[in-house]
């Protein structure tokens, strides 16, 4: 994790050289206080600690465990459909993309409270996207989890290059301590850009492993019980076998998009329910629904 000189030190990089990188930028310093917005502009990902707490993560993973259990059993019955509750993931088999419901129990609201209202991610995600909240739309709400002897996935990005800032922003939050053998996020920082992604839809070319992606610097993402990475979709990626002995991994996790710059057709699909994608909630809506849940629960922190 990059200390706050640093973060720092890069912010002063990203504000002045930013515009010059994007034909679109609508990153935003003076909202970033913390800097992680700079990192996330410089290298497609960014790492903040302790963004829930420990109970709260710890209550969340029962929620999500149980959800997923009362899902797949649903799904057998026939009572739902799977593509109505489940979202499409590399290498599906032991790993689960567990589409959420928003209000339908507090514990999401009571998560995503925490997460706004208590840490620097929205004010992360705020300077990235710039002044407008009425235009970030609440693109995806779900956990991905991964059981023992789920493989790893292929390098990817999960939508293709644009010369802009980020189209769309996810956040990756751990419910657990992760370990290299439970199959963490790999990241290639610094990979936002045509020459990687040329590089990696060319890899066959490169049969001695020699080219820009095979020799570029990645990092496993161990995240600690609580801590978030906030990445550009146009970052490479991918999550790793689990090799551990029993061990799930579960990543709570949102999507934002900017509608102004995200190109529609760029995915195949976002991992959302269907009612939720219907109501196409802002950013602002969003903080509204957590501000009338914070004065219904008598929230402080």
């Amino acid at each position: 994790m990059k200390d706050e000189n640093e973060r720092r030190m890069i912010k002063r990089e990203v504000s002045s050289s930013v515009h010059s990188k994007y034909d679109t930028n609508l990153y935003a310093p003076e909202k970033d206080a913390s800097g992680f917005g700079a990192v996330l502009m410089k290298d497609g990902v960014a790492r903040i600690n302790n963004i829930l707490s420990e109970k709260t993560a710890n209550n969340m993973l029962k929620y999500v465990n149980q959800k997923l259990e009362q899902t797949r059993k649903k799904v057998v019955a026939g009572e739902i459909s799977a593509l109505d509750r489940f979202g499409n993931v590399h290498n599906n088999e032991q790993r689960w993309d567990l589409l959420l419901p928003l209000e339908e129990d507090d514990m999401v609201l009571e998560c995503l409270h925490e997460i706004f209202y208590n840490s620097p991610v929205l004010s992360t995600i705020e300077s990235v996207f710039g002044e407008d909240d009425s235009k970030i739309e609440l693109y995806e709400l779900a956990t991905l989890m991964s059981d023992p002897g789920s493989k790893a996935q292929p390098l990817h990005p999960d939508i293709p290059y644009q010369n802009t800032s980020p189209p769309s922003l996810t956040c990756f939050v751990s419910l657990q301590d992760i370990s290299p053998e439970m199959g963490p996020t790999l990241f290639m920082p610094g990979s936002v850009s045509p020459e990687f992604h040329y590089d990696l839809q060319n890899r066959h070319l490169d049969p001695e492993a020699k080219g820009l992606v095979a020799t570029s610097y990645n990092t496993l993402s161990l995240l600690g019980t609580g801590d978030v990475s906030i990445y550009n979709p146009m970052v490479l990626h991918c999550g790793t076998s689990n090799r551990s002995l029993g061990q799930r991994r579960s990543l709570f996790y949102f999507s934002f998009r900017h509608n102004d710059i995200y190109k529609d057709g760029c995915r195949s699909g976002a991992s959302i329910r269907p009612e939720l994608k219907e109501r196409k909630l802002s950013l602002k809506d969003l903080k509204t629904i957590l501000k009338h849940f914070e004065q219904s629960k008598n929230i402080r922190y």
